[in-house]
Parts: structure tokens; C-alpha cells; sequence
């Protein structure tokens, strides 16, 4: 005889997880989408409301976003979209260089004709972006182009890793006041990138994503810290 309670409780915990995560990618896009910025505080109240749920998956969504760093939770106050300390920039700035270095040789080395059309295609798109203004969403393209050399080595894990340490980086900063300049260089030095990847040259990329790093790197602790 089927224990109709028991598959009642079982379905209900499965739709309350399932709304969990889906009310977790809704605020996590919010977060990357910049609908919620850095140092705001959240009131799960609301978010409820917008995502049309109640208050235990909006809870359960925040608490988990906060587990991995995009909140903090504040006694008293609740969440707050975390906002990236100097410290931690500068952690992850080294974190990816690490990644990025270590990947392009073998990246290079597992070269195909059709991956660099895909790592054109993406340079591209970040250019595209640039010229038209797009401004929070050049982030992700800009995540894209890394993202694909570093998937050429066919080793997703470190894919993996490489999004987690941009995303933490890029997505937690605020971009009020930032220069508008730089897109431009970036362009530049996405296109020189390109080609020494595209040449197979592991020596002149290594040195150019370094250089690259290392200009964001600055961009963001003059204009969000105001030093280096």
C-alpha cells in the first residue's frame, strides 16, 4: 500500500528545494545584472514578493549566497550584497594570474582551428559591447574571452575555478565612477592576446595576460580604493 503522506512529504521537499535554488539564480543575476549593488542591504520580505514565493526559499537562497561570499549577513540586519575589500582584490587578482599562466600553454597546446574561432567569436563580442556602451554586462564578456582559453586545456575544473575567482572579483565590485577608458585598452589588449594565441607563441601570452591582470588589477584599486 503506497504511504500517501510520505510521498506528500517527499514532494513537498522537493518543490521547497527547487524553489530554493530557483529563487537563488533569480538574486544571484540580480547581483551580476547590478539590480542590487554592493553594500546594499536585502530584506527577504521584498524578495519574496518579487519572486513570488514565500519567505523560507527567498531565507534559504540568501543564507547560501552568503555561504559563498556574494552576502554578508549582519546580525540584527540581516544581508548585504558583499562588498570586495582591497584585500581580497588583490587575493584574487593573484589567484587568477596563477590560473591563467598555468593554463595557456596548454591551452595553446590543444589549439584548434574551430576553438580560436570560438575565442575570436568572444573577443569580438566584448568589442561589440565596448562600442555600443554596454556597461555591467562587458564583465561577462570579458569573463568569456578568459574563459575560453582557459577551457581549451579541456580541463573544466579548472574552468570551474577560474569563474569562481573572476566572479567573486568582478561581481562584488562597485563600478559607480569607474573610468570609462579602460574598455578601450582592454579591447586592445584582448586583441593582442588573441594573437599570440593564435601565433602559439606561450612566451609572449604568458607575458601579455600578465601585463593584462596586472592593469586591472590597478584600474580597480585607483578608482574603487584610490590607490594601487
Amino acid at each position: 500500500m503506497i504511504n500517501t503522506r510520505e510521498t506528500s512529504t517527499k514532494g513537498n521537499a522537493l518543490e521547497d528545494k527547487n524553489l530554493t535554488f530557483r529563487s537563488y539564480q533569480k538574486i544571484k543575476q540580480m547581483i551580476f545584472n547590478y539590480d542590487i549593488i554592493p553594500g546594499q542591504r536585502l530584506i527577504f520580505i521584498d524578495f519574496a514578493q518579487r519572486l513570488n514565493v514565500s519567505r523560507t526559499p527567498v531565507n534559504n537562497a540568501l543564507t547560501i549566497l552568503a555561504k559563498e561570499g556574494f552576502l554578508d549577513f549582519v546580525p540584527n540586519q540581516g544581508f548585504r550584497v558583499h562588498q570586495i575589500s582591497r584585500e581580497e582584490a588583490d587575493a584574487l587578482h593573484e589567484i587568477r594570474e596563477i590560473i591563467e599562466l598555468g593554463a595557456i600553454g596548454n591551452a595553446i597546446e590543444n589549439l584548434t582551428p574551430e576553438k580560436l574561432k570560438t575565442l575570436e567569436r568572444h573577443r569580438i563580442l566584448y568589442e561589440n559591447s565596448v562600442i555600443e556602451q554596454v556597461n555591467r554586462g562587458r564583465f561577462a564578456l570579458d569573463e568569456e574571452f578568459h574563459a575560453t582559453y582557459v577551457k581549451i586545456t579541456g580541463n573544466e575544473y579548472l574552468v570551474g575555478y577560474f569563474r569562481e575567482v573572476y566572479e567573486r572579483l568582478f561581481f562584488r565590485t562597485r563600478i559607480e565612477g569607474l573610468p570609462a577608458g579602460r574598455a578601450q585598452k582592454v579591447v586592445l589588449e584582448h586583441k593582442q592576446i588573441f594573437d599570440a594565441i593564435a601565433s602559439k607563441d606561450v612566451k609572449i601570452a604568458k607575458r601579455l595576460i600578465k601585463f593584462h591582470i596586472k592593469a586591472g588589477k590597478e584600474y580597480i584599486g585607483s578608482s574603487v580604493f584610490g590607490g594601487h
